[in-house]
């Protein structure tokens, strides 16, 4: 038998009430210890009281007696689910349906735990197959509901609408969805909605629906776009119609579905959240926001709605007010994974680092096992130079996915900057294996055989990874650096030259190309990109330095003197510069002058010599 009921308005229930009923439970239990039903009815109230152990007792006591009792699997499905393990819940939940498979309250909880646990395709099904089970006796009863005075909201079920979260960052995929709940529908939709129904358009719904559970959604589209040739203003049809066309990432007709279905009822806030995913999802990021505020306009306490919200706003790299969002669902629901999650990753964005690692340590007390969290909290640890802690999460993600890129990826720079290059290495190499046509993988593994003397090998790696991402400026910088290694500066020239095309002149890209001129005596290229370097950072000592030595080797020594003298000035205890100036004036006869640089020079070269 259905366990649907339509959830009345209801006095509240008072502690001393439950106390009552518990003691004439009592009383009853002791003539009768194996009332099952008296047993079910302590149980519960234990629960409202929040004494869990109490109540499983009395479930297992009603197995013990009656072991396909569908109400003692669902009560106790119920007490696992307020205490938090939702595993058990849904096991319970589960055997429930399989002894009453009309038991609409077990399948909608079941569907919310799987919601909880972040099994948003389960629960997508499992709320589906309740709506399915739920349709008949709603059709049924439809016409005499909508009478109902001062009904402003109906509800045939007792728990809340299942909110089905977006996932947040590209390792973790997204499904957004929420299915059409009826009982969010305001009286006059419902009434527009049924008042004209016939048989057939619900049967062909119900055939889109089949097709959708099939994963057949242009199917599903064709019965639903009949069910509305007979009534264009079936809210099922469009809404659901919506959802497919969603699913066939076709957001332009998801967004008009969803918008005929907000004139049919403009006041359901969940029809807003859907059509603000699909803009979401259709990179219309502004509309997404508008189509979120107003659904936290008519339901304020729903923490997904602020999620989403906050994650189009951190798609906008707005961070602060994302976290503003993500810190408003929190306080809906402190334990919302995705909102520490995504806040989080927002702080990591605002070089708030103890914030995200806060954040991050949070939402593995909710999932330990979460890949994602323990990548980015690994990520944290490398940042703060924590690199044994960085090697512990990053391990730890492995163990739990074996074939984790990102984290092998992000090991392997830790163990290279630790100086462990053969550790490094095998990483960087298992990336490859796993993402052969990710550039990234090649181009670190070429950096570390870089960094271990391997030069040439390094160079077949560099080559590799320009062949995916030919426009990679750092890929060409660090390909210069080995040319640079086996002295080819003209191809590390040619690479400098290819990075500031990608990326811009830049002061490091300058210094460099310049040095590798100044390596093959063509010192006025030298100071020309010296020059360059000035004009952006006017007292930059090491271009400072090199153009004065380049212009000393090009025997423009008034100029050389020039630059040391400003060295000197910034630095007054650098011992080359005193001395490279000493050169300058000796090249030029003012030999007293020379005398007291170089004297200078090894004055201060002996007082470094000493401090070591």
């Amino acid at each position: 038998m259905s366990s649907s009921t339509t959830s009345q308005s209801s006095r509240p229930v008072f502690s001393h009430e439950i106390d009552t009923m518990i003691t004439i439970c009592n009383k009853k239990l002791k003539n009768n210890p194996d009332d099952t039903k008296v047993l079910l009815l302590r149980a519960s109230n234990y629960i409202k009281k929040g004494l869990f152990d109490q109540a499983i007792l009395d479930c297992n006591k009603v197995l013990e007696i009656d072991p396909e009792n569908p109400g003692g699997f669902y009560i106790l499905g119920n007490c696992y689910e307020k205490i938090g393990d939702f595993d058990m819940s849904i096991i319970n939940y589960t055997r429930t349906l399989q002894i009453d498979p009309e038991h609409i309250n077990a399948a909608y909880a079941k569907a919310a735990c799987q919601n909880r646990k972040g099994n948003f395709a389960q629960a997508i099904e499992d709320y589906s197959i309740a709506l399915e089970k739920d349709k008949e006796a709603k059709y049924a009863s439809i016409k005499k509901l909508v009478k109902t005075k001062n009904q402003g909201c109906i509800s045939v079920r007792p728990t809340t609408p299942i909110n089905f979260q977006d996932r947040s960052i590209s390792p973790m995929a997204s499904r957004r969805v929420l299915m059409p709940n009826e009982s969010n529908f305001t009286q006059s939709s419902m009434e527009t909605a049924y008042k004209t129904e016939s048989p057939d358009v619900e049967a062909l719904h119900s055939q889109g629906y089949t097709a959708r559970q099939r994963g057949d959604f242009s199917l599903a589209i064709d019965f639903y776009n009949e069910a509305l040739k007979i009534n264009p203003n079936h809210f099922k049809s469009l809404f659901n119609r919506a959802f497919a066309f969603d699913k066939l990432n076709n957001y332009d007709l998801a967004i008009s579905s969803y918008t005929q279905a907000i004139d049919i009822d403009p006041n359901n806030a969940y029809v807003y959240y859907n059509r603000g995913i699909s803009y979401d999802k259709n990179e219309q990021l502004q509309p997404a926001i508008e189509d979120f505020t107003k659904a936290i306009r008519l339901e304020p306490n729903k923490a997904d709605f602020y999620h989403n919200r906050g994650f189009a706003y951190r798609k906008l790299k707005d961070y602060e007010k994302a976290i503003k969002d993500y810190t408003s669902a929190l306080k809906i629901d402190s334990k919302h994974f995705k909102a520490l999650y995504n806040r989080a990753f927002c702080w990591d964005k605002l070089n708030k680092i103890k914030e995200a690692e806060r954040d991050y340590t949070e939402a593995l007390r909710l999932q330990p096992n979460n890949v994602n969290a323990l990548h980015h909290l690994a990520t944290l640890k490398e940042k703060e130079g924590e690199l044994e802690k960085a090697l512990e999460c990053f391990t730890k993600v492995l163990e739990i996915e074996p074939e984790y890129t990102p984290s092998y990826n992000g090991r392997g720079l830790v163990y290279d900057k630790q100086g462990k290059f053969v550790e490094a290495i095998q990483d960087f190499t298992i990336c490859i294996r796993l993402d052969k046509e990710n550039p990234v993988y090649w181009h670190n593994r070429a950096c570390c055989l870089r960094n271990s003397g391997q030069y040439q090998q390094a160079l077949n790696d560099f080559n590799k990874a320009l062949s995916l991402d030919s426009s990679n400026g750092v890929i060409y910088a660090n390909r210069a650096l080995a040319w640079r290694k086996i002295e080819k500066f003209d191809k590390a020239i040619e690479d400098y030259t290819e990075e500031i095309k990608q990326n811009g002149y830049t002061v490091k890209s300058l210094n460099n190309r310049a040095y590798c001129y100044a390596k093959l005596c063509l010192f006025e290229k030298a100071i020309e990109d010296y020059t360059k370097v000035l004009d952006k950072e006017v007292n930059n000592l090491h271009a400072l330095h090199n153009r004065g030595i380049s212009y000393e080797r090009n025997r423009q020594y008034e100029e050389a003197i020039k630059d040391f003298t400003l060295v000197i000035e910034l630095d007054s205890g650098n011992a080359n510069a005193y001395f490279n100036r000493g050169c300058c004036f000796d090249a030029t006869g003012q030999l007293d002058k020379a005398i007291t640089d170089y004297s200078k020079a090894l004055e201060l070269d002996m007082c470094n010599k000493d401090s070591n």
